[in-house]
């Protein structure tokens, strides 16, 4: 080799082998270099030294532009090498961290990847280790991105399906993260092997997110092999559904439901493509994340385009619909003018729903900036999506005049019998800021660049900093304003609101973008928190008061019965002023002495505590450190009292504990942020004042399961919300 090639510098290693930066002396050009077995190994195993020549040679056999090319194999005094084209560019995981790709660029990546696998398979290669570092992209001069398959290390000649490859120490060799079931069990692999990888990299491409994560390794192989993954709309609300569809069935759990080959997959991208709109819900999805009823046993494929399918099409396959018109409406008032019902009617394609299965959450609900939706306490609720209304004409005109007299009348009943309210009662929405001056009130929703949460229809309580603020004079609180009354997202809670003490400013949070932290570890830039920091020695608190009607939609409730295990799930987000601990974040009780509360001790540790009366329970967490940004997560079972205390700071570090305390009997329906001061305005205990930041509160009525769990700490919460610190400075 030194004769010919001269070596300068490690590149890093493959799944074989160490890979190298050397010069050709011959052809005058820069190569990559990737050693694949040493002298004494060759020799000490003759028969995989053979195997690896050939299955060498046949990578050199291949010529695709999306597949590095080999130039040479051969072997010298320190063993067998191969020499490769030197590739531009970054890897796709370098990629990807910044952010995940634009359409165009996503459509280059899936295109030329599976052709790469295509022309590999149809050379009876294996790859079986494709992930995001072994895919290089390069942006070619006319801005199209160019993707190539590297290291095939582990690559098996021979398209009979084999067991995994075993390193000396028997573990299965590969990214863990983008393995197939089927490898990590050891059962036969083939091409659908590299399809279900590549669908872990498409994924993740898309998102941001890897498709199959956890906090140990353990956890990772539990959810490959038990499919345990939130759909692609949810972590990307962006991504068409039809598009995440296709990606799920990539990564079916059972090679039979993948596309049989790489080809395959290619013609049904093009056909989904082409299609004017998908089903909302594919057979392939997990049962557990929108699929209810009878199970699917064949794949559903779009019309006529799988001419070369060796996979039997489902008789009842998927027939696109014709564009049909929906309507909205949309209450609009009118000064000096009797209020008037607007539909708004549009033509956007929407798909059927199939009768077996429920239509999942598009994954993201449309902002509203302070549209108007009702006046006073008279709500008009916008049409599902469900709902067919005749486009246009005279039905449409009726369906308008109709509404605006039962809106009249309920307004003019509203100030006749209800107009006044009673101030004493806070929470309540007629008596909301906006309901008392007689303005008409504001209903707020998640905004468009938020994670709709899991099991939504349970959440009874969602307040978010930067959504549902009115200040002092009932107008949407903008920076450094207070916050008088903090709106709830949750459709459950029917528009609930936490209220500053004594509905003054005094007393009230003030609305700030959160500050950057010592170290690097904080927030991300432009994310809204409520600053409840004392002032003027006054501590800043705000309450929801007991809501009587709707006591039984809150945790430990009996009137709707929550979809999930019934108990309580709470999440929220927030930062501790260390220069004023201990303290009390917050407090969601009910009668009889019953509670769940998050308090912080002057040595910075977390308390969640879980009151039934007599009985206690108390998490005290170790290691995270409540005075960086936090997210906390309380879970609490109905059934067994079983209790879970989990805490994710900015810099990464995980507390989880699980308890048990005897179940509430009575609902939790008064969330309480930091001390009320009594009725004397005197100051509460200082171990009672919050003194910090508060960004986001999400309260369930049921139990989540726990993974949903997981996606709301993490994806829904924590990735929103933090960053770990700024690259340190290179060296000079």
């Amino acid at each position: 080799m030194a004769e010919r090639y001269k070596i300068y510098d490690k590149l890093g290693a493959g799944g074989v082998g160490a890979v190298y930066r050397a010069y050709d002396n011959e052809l005058k050009r820069w190569v990559a270099i990737k050693r694949l077995m040493s002298a004494s190994d060759e020799k000490g195993d003759q028969n995989l030294a053979t195997e690896l020549r050939r299955e060498a040679d046949a990578l050199a056999s291949l010529r695709n532009p999306n597949i590095v090319t080999i130039f040479d194999v051969a072997s010298d005094a320190e063993g067998l090498f191969m020499v490769m084209e030197l590739l531009e560019g970054e890897d796709l995981a370098d990629v990807v961290a910044r952010g995940p790709l634009h359409y165009d660029d996503f459509k280059e990546l899936a295109s030329q990847t599976l052709e790469g696998l295509l022309a590999a398979h149809e050379r009876h290669i294996l790859h079986r280790d494709i992930k995001p570092e072994n895919i290089k992209v390069e942006r070619l001069p006319g801005g199209r991105m160019q993707s190539k398959i590297i290291d095939f290390g582990l690559a098996r000649a021979g398209m009979k399906a084999r067991k995994q490859t075993e390193d000396q120490e028997g573990s299965v060799m590969g990214s863990i993260f983008y393995m197939a079931p089927e490898q990590l069990t050891r059962a036969p692999v083939d091409v659908r092997t590299d399809l279900y990888a590549l669908g872990c990299v498409f994924y993740e491409a898309l998102s941001g997110k890897k498709a199959f994560d956890g906090e140990s390794l353990n956890d990772v192989i539990d959810k490959h092999i038990n499919h345990d993954i939130v759909p692609l709309n949810l972590v990307a609300p962006h991504v068409p559904p039809w598009l995440g569809a296709w990606v799920l069935r990539l990564m079916a759990l059972n090679p039979e439901d993948r596309p049989a080959t790489a080809q395959q997959a290619i013609e049904e991208f093009r056909a989904w493509e082409k299609m004017s709109a998908a089903p909302p819900m594919m057979p392939w999805m997990p049962p557990s994340h929108g699929q209810q009823g009878g199970a699917y046993t064949q794949p559903m494929y779009p019309t006529g385009s799988l001419t070369t399918s060796t996979v039997p099409v489902q008789s009842g396959y998927y027939q696109p619909p014709a564009a049909e018109v929906y309507a909205q409406p949309v209450l609009e008032v009118i000064p000096d003018a009797e209020p008037i019902v607007e539909i708004a009617a549009y033509t956007t394609p929407l798909a059927r729903q199939s009768p077996t299965v429920q239509p999942a959450r598009t994954g993201v609900q449309p902002a509203r900036t302070g549209q108007i939706k009702r006046t006073a306490s008279t709500r008009v609720h916008a049409l599902s999506h469900r709902d067919e209304v005749p486009s246009g004409g005279p039905n449409i005109k009726l369906f308008a005049v109709i509404g605006g007299l039962v809106v009249l009348i309920l307004v003019a009943a509203w100030f006749i019998f209800g107009g006044k309210g009673d101030p004493s009662s806070g929470g309540a929405a007629s008596d909301s800021l906006l309901g008392s001056t007689g303005q008409p009130e504001v209903t707020f929703k998640l905004p468009e660049d938020r994670i709709v949460p899991p099991v939504d229809s349970d959440l009874c309580l969602h307040l978010i900093a930067g959504v549902g603020c009115l200040d002092p004079e009932g107008q949407i609180a903008g920076p450094s304003k207070e916050v008088i009354e903090w709106h709830d997202l949750a459709t459950r809670g029917d528009d609930n609101f936490l209220r500053a003490y004594d509905k003054s400013a005094d007393y009230a949070p003030r609305r700030i973008f959160w500050p950057p932290t010592k170290g690097g570890f904080g927030a991300k830039a432009n994310r809204s928190v409520l600053d409840f920091h004392p002032r003027e020695g006054r501590p800043i608190a705000m309450a929801l008061t007991d809501l009587a009607d709707a006591k039984g939609l809150f945790p430990f409730g009996e009137i709707v019965p929550p979809k999930g295990d019934p108990g309580l799930t709470l999440a929220v987000v927030f930062q501790a002023d260390e220069s004023r601990l201990p303290m009390r974040v917050f407090t969601l009780f009910g009668e009889d002495d019953i509670s769940v509360s998050l308090r912080i001790d002057k040595d910075r540790r977390m308390i969640a505590e879980f009151r039934n009366g007599p009985s206690l329970g108390t998490i005290t967490s170790r290691d995270v450190n409540p005075t960086l940004p936090c997210t906390a997560v309380f879970t609490w079972d109905k059934a067994t009292g079983a209790t879970e205390f989990r805490v994710k700071d900015a810099p990464g570090k995980v507390f989880q504990v699980k308890g048990k305390t005897r179940p509430p009997t009575k609902p939790l329906t008064r969330l309480q942020l930091g001390k009320v001061v009594d009725a004397n305005h005197s100051d509460a205990p200082s171990s009672e004042q919050f003194s910090g930041y508060l960004a986001e509160v999400i309260v369930y009525a049921s139990q989540l399961k726990l993974d949903q769990v997981q996606l709301v700490e993490s994806q829904i919460l924590r990735d929103h919300y933090m960053q770990g610190p700024p690259p340190a400075a290179p060296k000079k």
